[in-house]
C-alpha cells in the first residue's frame, strides 16, 4: 500500500474524530476544519519523508491537540460548553423532562467543573482511544492519563447521584 492509500484510508477513519475533537476544545468549526486538514497534511508528508509513525491514530489526535492549544493561545476563548448542546428529542412527560433536564445540567456544570486536562482525555476517552494513546496524544504519562480520567469519572458520578 502507498503512502498515499494509507494515509487516504487513515483520513476516511479519522478525519471526523479530529475535526469534532477540535470542536469539543472549543475550537470554532472553520477553524477545526482546517486544523483538522492540517493534521493529515502533516502526517502526509511526515508519512513520505519515509518516517515510521507506530500509532498514526495517537499521532493525528497529538498533531490536532497541539493545534488547539496554539489556537487558544492567540485567541482568548476557551472552554465554553454551549447550553444547548444536547439533542432534543421527545420528552415523555413533564416531571420526566425536569428530572432529565436537572440530571443534564448537573452533568453539564460537572464536565465543566472538572480541569482542562481532566476534560481532555474524557473527550480523548470517549472517542475509544486508550490510556497510552490519550497519554501520547496530550504528551503526559499514561498513569497520568489514567489518574485524569479516574478524577473526571468520579467527580461525574458524583456529580449525577449527588454524593
Amino acid at each position: 500500500m502507498s503512502v498515499r492509500e494509507r494515509v487516504e484510508h487513515i483520513y476516511e477513519a479519522e478525519r471526523e474524530h479530529i475535526y469534532s475533537y477540535l470542536l469539543c476544545f472549543g475550537v470554532p468549526a472553520q477553524r477545526a476544519q482546517e486544523l483538522a486538514q492540517d493534521s493529515f497534511v502533516k502526517l502526509y508528508i511526515k508519512m513520505s519523508r519515509g518516517e515510521s509513525i507506530e500509532n498514526p491514530r495517537a499521532w493525528l489526535y497529538r498533531v490536532a491537540h497541539n493545534a488547539a492549544l496554539r489556537f487558544h493561545r492567540r485567541e482568548a476563548v476557551f472552554d465554553a460548553l454551549e447550553a444547548g448542546a444536547e439533542p432534543q428529542g421527545a420528552l415523555p412527560d413533564p416531571e420526566q423532562a425536569l428530572m432529565d433536564e436537572q440530571r443534564k445540567t448537573a452533568l453539564r456544570n460537572a464536565i465543566r467543573d472538572l480541569s482542562p486536562r481532566q476534560r481532555n482525555c474524557l473527550e480523548l476517552r470517549t472517542r475509544g482511544l486508550r490510556h497510552w494513546e490519550i497519554a501520547e496524544a496530550i504528551g503526559i504519562s499514561t498513569s497520568a492519563a489514567s489518574e485524569y480520567l479516574r478524577r473526571a469519572v468520579l467527580r461525574l458520578k458524583e456529580a449525577l447521584h449527588g454524593s
